[in-house]
């Protein structure tokens, strides 16, 4: 008995001894070094992701115990394989710690000389220019870390060193600018080493600019320098994504109010401008110049149809006492026998709606009108004049800014009347 108790002692301690000996490689660790420290750590991880798979391949479920035992054959074998691996590269080292983590770390120095001042030219395709500016500030860093993930690289390396740089760029432009695509090509000579990034917008693009700028504050052709200037600055928009439009459409309505709030002429006269934005191949842009303290038109009415009082034209004058209410004068001239009149009245704004009062002079009658805006261009009005007790209706379409055009019924007739504004 006794004999026999010694006897599994012994085998019981000698197990775990022999479980020891023959243990298994569970995983492996590789990490490259440039002892130069000179290449940036992003490419040294590439580097060692590229050796890792080799690693797991010589190494994983290996007896630990054989593995040390030909530590220098593996050694010279991984040297042989990272020369090759490594382009522009050769080990100088290599230290292998073999256990259930074995630990493996290559020591490289690049071959000759190293990129030291690499350039890169980032360029946005199919953009105007200023709005290049506009998307490069999304992607501010990535001229940065291109440079600093190529910089101190062995020339020799620029083409596996291209790919990182690609994943990179693809990567950033992917997240910040999905709406573009970026191709990225390393370019060496013995001068110099330049980085070219060209990203290009992708899917539906704006193709044409539908433009208005427009005022129902002051009269149009005050405004016309600032017309011909904006249909410059909207048409930087061509060439876009009409999803990046649409994603933007509130940060590129602001960009365009805030260049309009820096305007001379804008800050002079106390205007509100406001713009709105309708995503599409044909890109609408609408720009509003409103004011808060008056409202100054001036029109001329050309009649067809209608038997007298044809030709006509009338100046509107008005203050804003508070921001829905309106004092104002008129002056109407008739041509036909140049008959003068004038009024003065109250307007009351609410949403789409006005209703004003004018008591016109000097014939001493009481005018009342009610007018809805369907739309920018489409306007409905229904107005009373006490002298004559006649009731006018009309719906108008305005053409663009400087012509409209309304159907009338004026009592007993209907008629057309062409309006222009200026």
């Amino acid at each position: 008995m006794k004999l026999n108790t010694i006897l599994i002692l012994a085998a019981m301690t000698c197990l775990p001894l022999q479980q020891a000996f023959s243990a298994q490689i569970e995983n492996v660790s590789v990490q490259v070094v440039d002892v130069n420290g000179g290449t940036s750590q992003i490419l040294l991880d590439k580097m060692s992701g590229s050796m890792q798979v080799v690693a797991d391949q010589l190494f994983l479920d290996k007896d630990v115990a054989k593995v040390a035992a030909a530590g220098e054959d593996y050694k010279r074998l991984l040297t042989e394989i990272g020369d090759r691996v490594f382009t522009g590269y050769e080990l100088s080292e290599v230290r292998l710690q073999p256990g259930a983590h074995t630990e493996i770390v290559l020591y490289a120095r690049p071959w000759n000389r190293i990129i030291s001042q690499p350039t890169v030219d980032l360029q946005f395709s199919g953009v105007e220019p200023q709005t290049a500016e506009l998307l490069q500030q999304r992607i501010p860093s990535l001229k940065r870390e291109l440079e600093q993930a190529i910089s101190g690289a062995s020339e020799d390396a620029g083409d596996w060193a291209g790919g990182v740089l690609r994943k990179m760029a693809r990567q950033q432009v992917e997240e910040r600018l999905p709406e573009f695509k970026a191709a990225v090509d390393v370019v060496q000579d013995r001068q110099s080493t330049v980085v070219q990034v060209v990203i290009y917008p992708v899917g539906q693009l704006v193709s044409n600019i539908k433009y208005e700028l427009r005022s129902e504050a002051i009269p149009n052709i005050l405004l016309m320098e600032l017309k011909y200037k904006y249909l410059s600055e909207c048409d930087r928009l061509r060439g876009l994504p009409v999803a990046y439009v649409q994603a933007h459409k509130a940060e590129l309505e602001q960009m365009l109010t805030d260049k309009l709030l820096a305007e001379t002429a804008v800050q002079k006269f106390h205007l509100q401008p406001s713009v709105r934005l309708t995503p599409g191949a044909n890109l609408g842009v609408n720009i509003m110049i409103n004011s808060d303290d008056y409202k100054l038109w001036f029109e001329g009415y050309g009649d067809i149809g209608r038997d007298s009082d044809n030709l006509s034209g009338k100046a509107h004058i008005g203050k804003f006492i508070s921001p829905r209410d309106e004092a104002f004068g008129e002056a109407e001239v008739i041509l036909d026998d140049v008959e003068w009149r004038f009024g003065a009245g109250y307007a009351r704004y609410w949403g789409k709606s006005v209703w004003s009062y004018m008591r016109r002079m000097p014939i001493g009658d009481n005018d009342y009108r009610l007018e809805y805006n369907l739309s920018p261009k489409w306007r409905l009005r229904a107005e009373h004049f006490s002298g004559d007790d006649r009731n006018e209706f009309g719906v108008r379409y305005r053409i663009h800014e400087f012509l409209s055009a309304e159907y009338v019924y004026g009592g007993d007739e209907f008629y057309l009347r062409i309006i222009g504004n200026l």
